[in-house]
């Protein structure tokens, strides 16, 4: 016989707490029984923290945790019996709901036969659930230039607003809940393609530096300095990596070899994308001049400390012959 766990529904109706507030929840004390054979609906809302959201379909998982009676005492679902719900108390704090949220995610991944009760979206909410509480699981969803996270939470059906200044014990089987999504930057990379097509080998090597500069929002967001060096004639690549998406990258040829030229323009542009690398190419020949040249590369690593603070970290130097030894 499964165990019967139970909690007071005037606990469980403050699980609608929007994340961003760290504040300890409020005993809600309704005095109406609960109609357990009403339908509930839940409809979402972005904080509104980026536009972006907008355009994107977000796809929300619910899963039921517990079924309610009349009286406002839960019984958890198999399954999630140890989330312990019996212990709550109007005491929990947000960062505790947060953490049973969590507790029920992982119960959902190991058991593999656990499903939602429904999948829906963020626009089009959802309709016609049992009374009880929910986990509510907002799947991650990409944009060309960002990855959005949410935090999943618990929230019960019908919720319960009562407190000391709002004394209405009143019960709301259609519920407003808010998502709050986390933004993490993706990055992208550009390959600078360099061909000599004639090389004169009585002049050594032959040395070519680019500047690289993206430019994102009217921010700078990347600046550095990369350079190929040739023995011979053909193509030599170097990749520049961990630029972030929608970055528009200018690369400038602005040494050329002291006696190369460059063959059309010496400017490239491009806009940095997550899903592959953007490609530049120059061509550079040999002009007929006998003046020689060459380039070296300095090359510094800082080595993080192992403590908390940044200035006891290491910084190395060492020379490249060119960009191609850093990356590798």
């Amino acid at each position: 016989m499964k165990m019967k766990k139970r909690i007071k529904q005037s606990v469980a109706a403050a699980l609608i707490l929007m994340l961003t507030v760290p504040a300890v929840i409020k005993t809600a004390k309704a005095a109406t029984r609960i109609d357990t054979d009403r339908d509930c609906s839940i409809s979402f809302q972005l904080d509104g923290t980026f536009q972006k959201l907008e355009s994107l379909e977000i796809p929300v998982n619910l899963y039921q945790v517990a079924k309610v009676d009349e009286t406002g005492a839960y019984e958890a679902l198999a399954g999630f019996e140890s989330l312990d719900l019996e212990s709550i108390n109007d005491e929990i704090t947000a960062r505790e709901w947060e953490e049973k949220a969590s507790q029920a995610v992982q119960i959902i991944e190991k058991e593999e036969n656990i499903r939602p009760i429904k999948t829906t979206t963020v626009k089009e909410g959802a309709e016609g659930l049992s009374t009880g509480m929910y986990l509510v699981e907002a799947q991650q969803v990409q944009s060309p230039e960002y990855i959005y996270n949410f935090t999943p939470y618990l929230l019960a059906l019908p919720d319960n607003y009562y407190s000391d200044t709002n004394p209405d014990d009143s019960w709301f089987y259609d519920v407003t809940t808010g998502l709050k999504p986390e933004q993490e930057v993706r990055y992208g990379s550009i390959q600078i393609n360099k061909t000599l097509d004639t090389y004169n080998a009585t002049l050594g090597g032959a040395s070519f530096i680019f500047s690289i500069e993206g430019v994102k929002d009217g921010e700078v967001v990347y600046s550095d300095v990369v350079s190929l060096v040739f023995d011979g004639p053909g193509t030599k690549s170097v990749k520049i990596e961990n630029i972030p998406a929608g970055t528009q990258v200018t690369v400038t040829e602005v040494y050329s070899g002291s006696s190369y030229q460059v063959v059309g323009n010496n400017v490239a542009t491009g806009v940095i994308s997550a899903e592959k690398p953007v490609q530049v190419s120059f061509t550079n020949t040999y002009d007929d001049r006998n003046n020689g040249g060459s380039s070296i590369l300095n090359h510094f690593a800082y080595t993080a400390p192992e403590g908390t603070d940044p200035q006891k970290g290491t910084w190395s130097w060492t020379k490249q012959k060119d960009s191609t030894d850093v990356k590798k």
